[in-house]
């Protein structure tokens, strides 16, 4: 194997299995029998056209809420969405691809995924949300509030993602500093 091939699959596995290099699922916290809305965007200054998006969102590969060429599409949705899932059909083209979620209950706790597609050019985004529920408003103060993203209270935002990159970035030198040898 050529070296620029071994170099590529060694990112490719560096970018896999080490931890705070691919996004995590955004941390939300929901009150059991509330509404929670569930975020995806797509980040545009242009109007979409609706007609040519695919909105998927999942937990696995169940259905939890489909919309499809302008349209929800609630056929294949699991039983225990029913009637329970929307989405905000008015901010759609504009990118807002958020998941509406009521009577939220303990047995929806789970990373959802939003993927959304474009038809036409084949672009394809993603996004995850893990769900937790809780019977209990938190305190004010508190660092989890209901449909904002939960941190931990004892370490900065960025101290795991700045420390999965300095890891990933001294072990590819490491690794190409091999190659090179070879």
């Amino acid at each position: 194997m050529k070296r620029a091939g071994v170099l590529h699959l060694i990112t490719c596995l560096l970018l896999w299995f080490v931890p705070g290099v691919l996004p995590q699922p955004t941390l939300y916290q929901a009150i059991n029998g509330d509404t929670a809305i569930l975020p995806c965007a797509n980040q545009t200054s242009e109007k979409l056209d609706m007609k040519k998006y695919s909105i998927y969102w999942q937990i696995e590969s169940s259905v939890v809420h489909f919309f499809h060429n302008g349209a929800e599409s609630l056929n294949n949705q699991l039983k225990r969405y029913q009637n329970r899932t929307r989405l905000f059909l008015d901010q759609l083209e504009h990118g807002n691809f958020s998941l509406i979620l009521s009577q939220v209950q303990h047995g929806d706790e789970a990373v959802y995924t939003c993927i959304y597609r474009n038809g036409e050019t084949r672009a394809i985004g993603k996004h995850a949300v893990r769900l937790n529920v809780s019977d209990i408003q938190p305190k004010e103060g508190n660092s989890l509030y209901l449909g904002q993203p939960s941190h931990h209270p004892n370490c900065s935002s960025n101290a795991k993602d700045s420390d999965a990159f300095v890891l990933s970035l001294h072990l590819l030198v490491v690794i190409m500093a091999w190659i090179l040898r070879l």
